[in-house]
Parts: C-alpha cells; structure tokens; sequence
C-alpha cells in the first residue's frame, strides 16, 4: 500500500487545555490542517497583558489500516508566528509516555535543574515564609589530615541553589522532606562576620535545625548546589538573514536560542561601585586579574600565578585569595599546585563569554599585624583589618570587632576604637565594661601604591555601554580623573581612555591613580521573570533561567522558502511553480487544503512546475492561495550564536526570510509486536519475567494481529484465571477486557471503538493453568510529542496568528 500525505495524522490526546488531567492517550480525534485553535487556544488580552505558556501534547501518527512502515518520520514547525512576542518549540524527551497528563509534562520541562553538589549540611532551622539565614552557614566543611576545617563559599546575585531536607528512613511527619529552589538576591561569601544569605521565594516549610535527630540522623537541612542537564531538547524555528551560498556551510540565523519563559525587561542603575570582585573581600583591595575566551568542550583552563600571596590571613578571615571570575564563576572547581593555578568547569559548561582568575598579588600586598611596627612605607589596605578586643574585667571575654570605614566596632556596631591607615595607630574609645587590650591582623600595601591602568569585569551581566560612568582620584589624591563610555563601547574623558567590550573594562590613565578610589556608576537591562504560578512552570528548575538552545549540534534541521501565490476557481487554468517544489499545495480562506489522491481539484507536473486546476473548486470558499516550498535536510555540527555550522552545504541558494527548523526525529513508525513470552505466575512485577509457563502460544503460526491506525504502546499481560479464562491488563491503562481460549480476543479501546490488537483463538492451543501468564509489547505507528507555545507581556496588533507543523517521513 502506498503511503500518501493522506494517511499522516497529528492526533489529538484525551483532553486538551492546561487542567492538570490534559493530555492522555491518543484518540482517533484528528486535527484539521489549516484550522487555527485545533491543538492550543486562542490567545486571549489576558494572555498579551501578563504573558502565558500553553503546554500541548498530540500525536504524528500513520494511520493505515496495515502494517505499512514510515521511514524516519519527522516533525518540525515550518511556519514561526508572525507575532514578534509569540514563539513556539517543541520539547522532545525521553520521558515523555502515552499516560503523561500536564502534570507528569511540567515534571518533565523542570527535570533539567537538579539538586546537586552539598554546599553545607546541618543548616539552620528555618521558618515557613524566612528568606535569609546567616552568612556564617555559608561555608563547607571538610577534613585533612584528621582536622577540620571551613571553606568560604561565595553565591553570586542570580544563582539557583537548593535548601532541602534529607534523611533516610520513614518520613517524619512534623519534618516531611523536600526540596526548595531558590535564587540568590545578593553576591555573599561566607564568613563569621555579621550579615545574611538572602533568597528568593520564601522557603515554603519549616526545616529542622542541626541538632534535631530525625530517625537517628541530625543536620537534615542541606544547602546544595544545583546541576543542570540536558534532559530535555528543545527545536524551533527561525530565519535566515543572509543569503545561503552554496559553497557555504555556514547559516545565519534570527536566533538561535528562545525564551521559553516569559521575560519582561527593565533598566536598573547602579552607583558607586568598586573594582572589588565580590563583597566578601575587603573593600579596599585590588586583585589581579587574569581572563580567556572559554573554548567550546574544553574543560580545563591553567594559570600561571607567580605571587599569590598565600597566608594563613585568608582562612583565618574567611577571604579568599584567589577566587575564579567570569559568568557561571560558581561552577569552576579551583585548585593549586606551585605557582599552577588549574579551573576545572563541568563537562557541559560552555558560555562563550570570558572566564579567568583573580589573586591578590604578593608584589602588591603583605600581611601585617599590631604586634610588629609598621615601617612608615607601606600603609594599611583599608578594608583589610580584622580585630579582637580583650577586656580586662574578665566577665566581659573577648570581642570581634569588624572594620568600617576606619572605625573598629562590633557586630552590633558598637565602635570601639578608630584605626589610622598610614601610622597603623589605634584609639581607644572609652567604654562602660572598662579598659581593654587590642590586637588586630591587616593587608598593608606602598604607601605610594599608585597605577596608571586596570581591567576589570563588571558584576552587572547585561550592561549598558552609554550608561558607564567612572571616577578614580590621581595618586597623590589632588586631581580627580573621570570618564564615560558611548554605544560602542569606546571610554574617554579626563586622561582616560578605555574600552567596554562585554562586560570587560579596560581602563588606561595618563597619570597614576588610586585604584582604590575607583568608582563607576552603569546601568543594566535587568530580565524579570514572572512568578511561576502565571504559567505553570517554575523558571529556577529550567536551564538557563528558561534560555533554551532551539538548535543543537548532531541534529538534523529543515531549511526551505515557500512563496504564494493567489489563484481562480477556473477549470483548465494553468499557474506555474518551481520545479521539483517540495511541497505544492492549493488552500482556501479557512485553510483547507485541496489536494487529493485522484487530482480532483488540480494537478501538477513536478519537473516542470505546471499546476493545472481541475475543478471549480465546488464546497471551498475563495480566495484561494496556491503554495509552493523547496528544501532540504541537513547536519548541524555546530550551533553558534546566531549561526549554524553545517556538515555540508546546501545543495541551493535559499533566500534572506527562508525558514531554519530543528527537527524532532521519531524514528521509523510502523505498529508491531514485541517478544511474547509466557509464565509459570504473575508477581504485578513489570520489570521481571518468571519462570515460563507448561503451557505456551503459538504466535508463529497466528501472529497477534495489529494495524497502524489502532495499536498503543503498552506492555500487556494475560493473566489466566483458570484453564481457559484470562485477564488482559495494560502497565499504564490497567485491566481493558476479559477473554478466553475459546475464541478469537479483540479488546476495544474506548478511546477508538476499535481493537487494541487481536489474538486468534488458534494460538492459545491448550493446557493452561490458573495463574499463568502471557506477556507481550505492542508498539504504535505514533509516538507523543509536546509543543510550547509562549506569549511575551506586551501589546500586539496581529489579530490572527498561527503556527504550522510538519509531519514527514520517507515510504519504505
């Protein structure tokens, strides 16, 4: 039997629409091609005004009433909506089951963010609703050598991580477990000095605190990392903006990523920041700084690092010496060996964005403490100063006191003392609990440090280039030096020049500076993601904060140009069309297409490109479009920003607003029937075959019997309940009929009035015994795919939109 576009079907599930029940198995309900509204609802000014994600199963199936086979089926959308803040992506997963309702296909989307590496175990007990915990939890433990000892862990503003609680054995109810994904407000490293981590949603429960024993195990509440992976693929579409060549691999695209979630834009500003890399350093110091390009695959990255002032300073601080820079900067593991600095980055981490290290450099800084003089050279780095008073009435102990702009005081804030830089001098300041001594250690650096050039990464990610403004002191502290950058990325001002590439700043001074004075105000386009309860999906479980790759490297892509033309309802006229198009096509106003097996309506030669009309096209309605597309499949080996690389050129020129679709390949579809086996007994056990039965059906002489337009995939069992009576059982859909050896067995699938499979009475023979069972496997000539369709918050005059998908695939 010949295939023709005919017997490709897009079938509908159980249920449509976004209860969580929507989705199911796959019904005989088929969608007309060219109707709008047949999978995903109109989009309503609801939509339009706070944005929307529509989640849609349906099902590419062939449906003959034989065995016929499709090879390499396909789906891709061939026609992106017009509407700029509409886009469409099918998911694909392997996931991905006939059963799956919205709510098992929303698991699905967010299974892409784990929770991953432990940060710290033993977190604190929190309350429902808290959304901040101490910074003095944010450090890692471990051990060497038999001894403990805390490592600062830094968080960066947007970063997703996990407060959870774990433990194995029964679930206490007054401690149930869970998992919270959450996003870092504000850059924080982890120290003993005052200060919060805060987060972003509340986390939901109340977690236990340390000490709290929860079937013989304490510390339940853990802070994690999360992983991300790449347990989903996403295609889509978008178009040309250069002329393909044809000796050309290369083609450049719209975009090669998608927001899959909503996103709204703002502009936030930004004043008076510092040079410092992180806020848990001391704020008068300057770190060197080395950056690379990342390289795509390349997972590990070394530095030489000469002068990397090491001393016991830093851990005894809770600073960091030497941290790892760039975006994702969390997701380095750093090491050193000598003066071998090694970063390594998770297998799948690529950004295409600078990544580097940065130190405190030893020719600039030393370690100085209260006990030693200091020299009248060298001055103490402000920022730098970490102090212990001891009083002498014992009954008040010992206090730390933290540095703020010159003052010595307590967590409180209490001031104790001042401390001045250049002599190292400290004053005393009288206090109610009476005298006290005071010890401090500090970084000192020349008392003439001065610079006359920097680089340095902005903290914002998205920064606006012609909102970049800086201002640094000259050395002896006399001349105030300024400038600002244009759209280009280019800095001038007073005896400053520089450049903005990124979020890289290359700064050079026509006199030494101060570095540490060093301000600048920018001003950055900031994505705000609407709560999750909108739409459905949570946007800290999805990679990338919702960005999804619509292209991926090893994947196959549809390229192809479609022109219209508008045609008569007049018997013999003639229009002419490409030739050797790979699709023609004649639809009406509603979009009902025209062609038929027999050319009723119209013919075409395909060498040539001649299109006859056959009819007057009696029951369609005017105007009528005639559609011809050409194109090709092909490899993509590499997916770049805004381009793709492909294993091979294209065989044709394809014009600028040609269509570039990712393909969902399904495979070969053709309905069959896996192993039969029997067995001595049924355990409701899925996963394991028993012993085989006395008895045994003979499927080679009567085969069980299916055709592409009604078989499922399911596993099944027949359970016999006596000699000649069974129950036929699905793993997903459960029991559907009874039957018995006696007669032929056809159980009607309710969805399609219709038989699952049918077993022919001739292959159950005899000798059956209650309690045996025979299992088997029908595979349907369809398999489930999920299509998005997302709406940006905005204001569209597109009245009517539509996306088209395609559904091909070669005849065997």
């Amino acid at each position: 039997m010949t295939i023709t576009r005919n017997d490709l079907k897009i079938c509908k599930p159980e249920q449509l629409g976004s209860s969580d029940d929507a989705g199911g198995q796959r019904t005989k309900n088929y969608v007309v091609s060219g109707a709008l509204n047949e999978l995903l609802p109109a989009i309503s000014d609801i939509d339009h005004a706070q944005s929307a994600v529509d989640i849609v199963k349906c099902y590419p199936a062939l449906i003959t009433n034989d065995t016929a086979l499709l090879l390499d089926a396909h789906v891709f959308i061939s026609q992106k909506p017009s509407d700029d803040l509409v886009s469409m992506l099918i998911a694909e997963s392997a996931d991905l089951d006939d059963e799956d309702r919205m709510a098992d296909m929303v698991d699905t989307l967010e299974s892409s963010v784990r929770a991953g590496q432990l940060i710290r175990d033993g977190l604190m007990g929190m309350l429902a609703g808290q959304d901040s915990f101490p910074r003095s939890y944010l450090q890692s433990r471990y051990e060497f050598n038999q001894k403990e000892y805390w490592n600062p862990v830094t968080l960066q503003q947007g970063q997703v991580v996990v407060i959870s609680v774990e433990y194995a054995g029964n679930e206490d109810a007054n401690w149930p477990r869970f998992e919270h994904f959450c996003e870092i407000q504000k850059t924080v490293t982890g120290s003993a000095t005052i200060g919060n981590v805060e987060f972003k949603p509340p986390i939901p429960f109340a977690t236990p605190d340390a000490a709290i024993s929860i079937n013989g195990e304490s510390g339940c509440t853990k802070l994690r990392y999360v992983s991300q992976n790449d347990a989903v693929k996403y295609h889509g579409v978008a178009e040309l903006t250069a002329e393909s060549q044809i000796d050309s691999n290369e083609l450049s695209l719209s975009a090669t990523q998608v927001d899959l979630l909503p996103k709204i834009k703002s502009v936030e500003t930004s004043s008076g920041n510092t040079i410092t890399p992180n806020e848990g350093a001391p704020s008068g110091l300057i770190r060197k700084e080395i950056t690379v390009g990342s390289v795509k695959d390349k997972t590990t990255y070394l530095y030489t690092v000469n002068d990397l002032l090491d001393d016991p300073y830093f851990e005894n601080h809770g600073v960091q010496n030497i941290i790892v820079t760039g975006k994702n900067d969390y997701l380095g593991a750093l090491s050193i060996t000598g003066s071998t600095v090694t970063v390594i980055y998770p297998s799948m981490y690529y950004d295409a964005t600078d990544i580097g290290i940065a130190w405190y450099s030893s020719l600039r800084y030393a370690v100085y403490n209260s006990q030693s003089a200091l020299d009248g050279e060298r001055k103490i780095t402000k920022g730098s100063v970490y102090a212990t008073a001891t009083f002498t009435d014992s009954n008040y102990g010992t206090s730390t006191l933290f540095e703020v702009d010159g003052n010595l005081q307590e967590a409180n804030g209490y001031v104790l003392a001042t401390i001045n830089y250049v002599t190292g001098a400290i004053t005393k300041l009288a206090d109610g609990r009476g005298d006290f001594t005071l010890q401090y250690d500090a970084l000192t650096e020349v008392a003439t440090a001065a610079d006359n050039s920097v680089s340095f990464l902005l903290s914002q990610t998205a920064p606006i280039p012609d909102s970049f403004y800086i201002t640094v002191a000259s050395a002896d502290g006399q001349t105030l030096l300024s400038g600002s950058c244009d759209s280009n990325g280019d800095i001038t001002g007073t005896s400053v020049t520089g450049t903005l590439v990124g979020n890289l700043v290359s700064l050079n001074f026509a006199i030494n500076v101060d570095l540490t004075t060093l301000r600048y105000d920018i001003s950055e386009t900031v994505t705000l993601s609407p709560p999750p309860e909108l739409f459905g999906l949570n946007p800290l479980r999805i990679k990338n904060g919702g960005i999804v790759e619509q292209f991926t490297a090893w994947n196959s892509i549809t390229v192809q140009h479609t022109q219209v033309q508008v045609v008569a309802n007049t018997i013999g006229q003639s229009y002419s069309v490409r030739p050797n198009a790979r699709f023609v096509d004649i639809t009406d106003s509603t979009g009902a297409s025209l062609w038929t097996l027999n050319d009723e309506h119209y013919s075409i030669d395909k060498e040539t490109g001649d299109v006859t009309n056959n009819s007057d096209f009696a029951g369609f309605t005017a105007p009528f479009v005639l559609t011809d597309s050409i194109g090709e499949t092909a490899l993509v080996t590499d997916v770049q920003e805004q381009k793709l690389i492909l294993a091979a050129p294209l065989s044709m020129v394809y014009p600028l607003g040609s269509v570039v679709a990712s393909n969902q390949v399904l495979g070969d579809l053709q309905a069959r029937v896996g192993t039969v086996r029997d067995m001595s007994s049924w355990n409701d056990n899925w996963d394991l075959d028993g012993a085989p039965a006395t008895a045994s059906m003979n499927v080679v002489d009567y085969p069980i019997e299916v055709i592409n337009s009604e078989a499922i995939n399911e596993d099944w069992v027949l359970i016999f309940t006596s000699s000649t009576a069974f129950r036929c059982v699905g793993r997903r859909i459960g029991q559907v009929a009874t039957g018995d050896t006696l007669n032929d067995f056809a159980p009607i699938n309710p969805l399609t009035q219709t038989p699952y499979f049918i077993i022919r009475q001739a292959a159950f023979g005899g000798g059956w015994n209650a309690g045996e069972a025979v299992r088997f496997e029908t595979v349907a000539a369809s398999k489930p795919i999920m299509l998005l369709r997302t709406v940006q918050s905005g204001h569209s005059q597109i009245t009517s939109d539509r996306a088209v998908l395609a559904f091909r695939g070669n005849e065997s």
